[in-house]
């Protein structure tokens, strides 16, 4: 897929998508089977796959909240001195059941629409992008590597956070289901950014071949254009895609950003129960600021892909401004220009949540904002308590 390089960060990603797909197969999260009797392989629904990896998450969720009620009745020291915190805790603990148990509902209810996704991916892949696939996108293999250290450090946050609060007593395999629990949806969350990588490896393809397009035309005024008409129609399917990958997202994205926005909140009021409350001057403290920018950090990734697949498509229409420039065009490239200027005008690369709004770096950057304020409210509102 990523040409014959021999550097490290193409083949990292290679390996990381091989890791997502049997991890998914693994936990029941891409119930498809590859049907390679045609000329390019395609994937298709299992019935069998789709209960297996029913049965599998939500058993994973009817155990964990089992075993929660068990231990319910251990009290950390923090919870004693704070309520407002427990209050948070739990409340928090409840988003990410149900969170869990919406997204795998989503995740199986539109898998015939991830399929055509998967589908129509696969035959750009293999027979519209083949003959410039050999060029290497730098930008995903970096996105992809970085999304995969992200959870890993999540993982890593997540155990540390468990073993490094004084008086929890949480037993090893809860802690386990729990890091199983958030594998799988954060295996959710990679789809997304993979998909949106390789439709901006696409558009960044398309890109690059406007680019040698125009300045071959240049040199040899009278050459053939018509390769332009073939780049408007694959960038009108990139644009469908694209909507249809966001359409089959959109509330899994929004559910697990919720939920690491809000659990952001408790990290950051543990770490003030703690340090002023309770007056606990211990190494382990810098655990909670840590998982707080990997959460930040895994949040900013998926704002940097969705911008700068924004920015591919907004770049296109720049390109496409030099066409403009040609001397000599025949009445066909210019009907072209003119439809691919229209499409690129009219339909953009957005990713609204729900519709409502589009995620980039401002309004990524207002989220973290807001995060930070409810921090400032629930201070105000636990004042007492907390400079008790």
């Amino acid at each position: 897929m990523f040409g014959t390089s021999r550097e490290i960060r193409p083949y990292l990603a290679r390996q990381i998508l091989k890791a997502t797909l049997y991890g998914s197969w693994l936990f029941g999260l891409f119930p498809f089977t590859v049907d390679s009797g045609k000329r390019i392989c395609q994937l298709r629904r299992s019935r069998c796959l789709i209960l297996y990896g029913l049965v599998a998450n939500y058993f994973l969720v009817f155990i964990l909240i089992r075993l929660a009620f068990e231990f319910k009745k251990q009290k950390l020291e923090a919870f004693r001195r704070n309520y407002v915190l427990e209050i948070i805790n739990i409340l928090i603990a409840l988003i990410n059941i149900l969170s869990a148990i919406l997204i795998h509902f989503m995740n199986f209810w539109g898998s015939r629409q991830i399929e055509q996704i998967c589908n129509e991916l696969l035959t750009l892949e293999y027979q519209d992008f083949k003959d410039v696939n050999k060029r290497i996108c730098p930008n995903f293999s970096c996105f992809l590597i970085q999304k995969c250290l992200s959870k890993v450090g999540q993982l890593i946050s997540f155990f540390t956070l468990i073993y490094a609060i004084p008086g929890n007593e949480y037993p090893f395999y809860l802690v386990l289901l729990s890091c199983l629990m958030g594998v799988s949806l954060n295996l959710n969350t990679i789809h997304y950014h993979v998909g949106v990588l390789l439709i901006y490896r696409y558009i960044w393809l398309i890109n690059g071949q406007l680019k040698d397009l125009v300045s071959y035309l240049k040199l040899n005024p009278g050459a053939d254009s018509s390769r332009l008409h073939i780049f408007l129609s694959l960038y009108n399917r990139l644009l469908g895609l694209y909507e249809k990958l966001v359409n089959a997202y959109q509330y899994q994205v929004t559910l697990l950003i919720t939920s690491q926005l809000a659990g952001n909140i408790v990290v950051i009021y543990f770490l003030i129960v703690y340090g002023i409350s309770m007056r606990t001057f211990s190494i382990f403290l810098v655990v909670f600021p840590h998982s707080l920018l990997i959460n930040i950090w895994d949040f900013w990734l998926f704002v940097v892909v969705c911008e700068l697949t924004e920015k591919a498509g907004d770049e296109t229409a720049v390109i496409l401004k030099i066409f403009s420039d040609l001397e000599h065009r025949d009445d066909r490239l210019e009907t072209s220009v003119n439809e691919f200027a229209w499409l690129c005008s009219h339909r953009k690369f957005r990713f609204q949540l729900c519709g409502l709004f589009s995620i980039n770096y401002k309004m990524g950057f207002k989220m973290i904002v807001t995060t930070f304020l409810y921090l400032v409210y629930l201070v105000q509102f636990d004042y007492m308590n907390l400079s008790a």
